[in-house]
């Protein structure tokens, strides 16, 4: 499947929220939005994938940023996780 232009400005402005709220730059912005929009182009879904990743990224913010950098990369296989997870539920 191949998102739409649609799926993947939700999915954009998404990660621009996320980078805004703390104050860092994601690297792999592309593979993030190609890993969720593969997955679902359903705006509720993307949304709840945000979510989710947002509150990872929460959690996760000190470990992150460790390297001293405000740049940072989330992992593949958590954005997949996450994105399979939404798309189970009922």
């Amino acid at each position: 499947m191949h998102a739409t232009s649609e799926a993947e400005a939700e999915a954009v402005a998404m990660l621009r929220i996320i980078e805004s709220a703390y104050g860092i730059e994601i690297a792999n912005k592309r593979e993030i939005i190609n890993a969720i929009t593969e997955i679902t182009e359903d705006r509720q879904a993307i949304l709840t994938v945000f979510t989710a990743l947002n509150t990872w990224v929460a959690m996760n913010l000190g470990s992150l940023l460790a390297r001293g950098r405000d740049t940072v990369e989330i992992p593949a296989e958590v954005v997949s996780k996450i994105a399979e997870k939404v798309m189970q539920m009922p």
